[in-house]
């Protein structure tokens, strides 16, 4: 994984948990929760990933993702911590 690649999928990651926060937050030392927090977190990026990404390139994971499908997925990353937030 790309530096790039890895800082943008940080920032996914994040954003869903602060997103999560929000709305239950977790006690600080609570060290199991908040890696079960980033576990649940990690799977619902990857399904989002899943369905947004365009199958060339779940086909070819190894190839840098266009402009245009790095705004699609920023959106749909935005899209589901605003709803998170929403339910809250």
């Amino acid at each position: 994984m790309s530096s790039v690649t890895h800082s943008y999928y940080e920032w996914q990651l994040s954003t869903l948990m602060l997103a999560y926060d929000a709305v239950d937050p977790l006690e600080r030392d609570d060290s199991d929760a908040h890696a079960k927090r980033q576990q649940d977190c990690e799977k619902e990026l990857y399904d989002l990933v899943q369905a947004v990404l365009p199958k060339d390139y779940l086909e070819n994971p190894q190839e840098d993702f266009p402009p245009d499908v790095v705004v699609e997925l920023t959106k749909a990353t935005i899209r589901r911590a605003a709803t998170i937030v929403a339910a809250g």
